[in-house]
């Protein structure tokens, strides 16, 4: 390991690796050597999956510089499960980028082949000119074909203007069948070759990318296994139409500027989210999605940036992948949308926690928050049931603070087919009007036209309206 130029190799850790454990790092902040005491170096006698981990949560710098501690360390880093590089910092440290960036490109080449077995993960953030010599390509390879890499993001980080940042790959470079996850960040795509018979990908996600339409229709018909579509894309060409027909697809969010057209067929989408859009005519605007219960998308599109979130829907899946990649950092263009439109069944314990991880991972003000209730009427769940026997059930959510985050905040909340009969609907509504959640306003529809329920539902709404607030202006209303 002591030819690589590790003093130039500038990383940080991606968000995708462990939380750190409050280990040590191996440089201070002068990159000066670690003395290990011989006598007493209790670390290196543990196990290799103990020391694994421990490097998994350190920069994949630090990892490497690992190596020269002992004869003990020198193999360890070849087995950490991610790989991040970033050339621009290595290289605008340094102040000499043109001279140095080739150098780290090698540095990583080298890293790329001795790394041990396969990767989960690995991004890199490059030059253009990498698009252009075979680097990028080459990068590509190894990690696919040789690492078996699960995840792969690359980003071009100082390429400007159009057919700057071309990727003219090989056909089928991303159809692997170990690649999963896929993130591009500022290229032009001038053909899908890359992405030809791409069944392997479940993830996609494609930021400031530039291309034909034509193209990027190509692109998502080639990837038939698509569970998540992240857009945020330009094209050259007007009025012509982009289609998402994807029958596997859970979440699509859509920035696209200047889009003339879009056609969405996906019979299991339960997450949808979109910017502002000047479509030329409202029928330009054409979504089949039977899972989203909330379907003015017009005038959606007339307001702010949304998103439309079936949890009941998508609680139903054994495995949350949609809900996982939202809530994370993956989906970093929550924060920026403004209205959320949920449908949730507030006794199932399992949507409530995923309706509490959207809002406390949105982490802001929302505008609008709307909320469908769905009264499925089912008994607990088995775990649920199991987490009760003898008493050592945890703090049922209706008694705990629903929403830690004091960052998080709505305007203006709407329920609809509100039961006021339903104990937790009225338990989750005053946690939000008791933890301060909702600023202005909030607008109750009851579920029923009977008029012994509704006044019912009318004595519910005069006892949330007795409340202690969280903000005194706040008004609680019934429509």
């Amino acid at each position: 390991m002591s030819q690589f130029p590790l003093s130039i190799l500038k990383t940080s850790q991606p968000h995708h690796q462990p939380k750190s454990m409050n280990a040590p790092r191996s440089s201070d902040a002068r990159g000066k050597r670690i003395l290990i005491d011989p006598i007493d170096d209790r670390i290196s006698k543990l196990p290799d999956d103990v020391l694994v981990m421990i490097l998994a949560s350190l920069s994949t710098e630090d990892a490497l510089k690992t190596s020269v501690l002992s004869t003990r360390w020198k193999n360890v880093w070849k087995q950490v499960p991610y790989l991040h590089f970033d050339l621009l910092s290595a290289t605008y440290e340094s102040g000499l980028i043109a001279a140095l960036s080739n150098s780290v490109a090698e540095s990583i080449t080298q890293v790329i082949n001795n790394h041990n077995g396969h990767l989960m993960g690995c991004s890199i953030h490059h030059f253009a000119h990498h698009c252009v010599n075979g680097v990028l390509e080459n990068w590509i390879r190894l990690l696919t074909l040789e690492k078996n890499t699960r995840f792969l993001s690359l980003c071009n980080k100082l390429g400007k203007g159009r057919r700057t940042n071309v990727l003219r790959f090989s056909p089928n470079t991303f159809s692997h069948p170990k690649l999963a996850t896929l993130f591009l960040r500022r290229y032009d795509l001038v053909t899908a070759h890359a992405f030809k018979e791409c069944e392997n990908l479940k993830i996609l996600k494609l930021e400031g990318i530039l291309a034909e339409v034509d193209v990027f229709n190509t692109v998502i018909a080639s990837c038939p296994s698509l569970k998540v579509l992240v857009l945020n894309c330009m094209w050259y060409n007007e009025k012509t139409c982009l289609k998402i027909h994807n029958n596997n697809l859970k979440v699509l969010h859509l920035d696209c500027p200047h889009v003339d057209c879009i056609d969405v067929s996906a019979a299991l989408l339960d997450i949808f989210s979109i910017f502002y859009f000047a479509f030329a005519k409202e029928q330009n605007f054409v979504i089949k999605a039977p899972r989203l219960l909330f379907n003015n998308w017009t005038k959606d599109l007339e307001k702010v940036p949304n998103m439309n979130y079936n949890i009941t829907s998508h609680a139903q899946e054994k495995k949350n992948i949609g809900h996982e990649f939202v809530v994370s950092g993956d989906a970093s263009y929550l924060q920026k949308l403004k209205s959320l439109k949920v449908v949730v069944d507030v006794t199932n314990s399992r949507e409530v926690h995923m309706l509490r991880d959207i809002l406390v991972a949105w982490n802001g003000v929302l505008e609008e928050l709307h909320i469908l209730f769905k009264d499925n009427n089912v008994p607990n769940s088995k775990e649920d049931s199991e987490s009760s026997i003898g008493g050592t059930q945890k703090k049922k959510w209706e008694e705990a603070n629903l929403f830690p985050n004091a960052d998080f905040r709505v305007e203006v909340m709407w329920m609809f087919d509100f039961n006021g009969s339903n104990k937790k609907q009225f338990a989750l509504a005053s946690r939000f009007v008791t933890q301060e959640t909702v600023m202005k306003k909030m607008m109750i529809k009851t579920s029923s036209f009977f008029a012994n329920e509704k006044l019912d539902n009318e004595a519910v709404v005069a006892k949330l309206k007795e409340l202690p607030k969280g903000n005194e202006n706040l008004s609680i209303e019934w429509f």
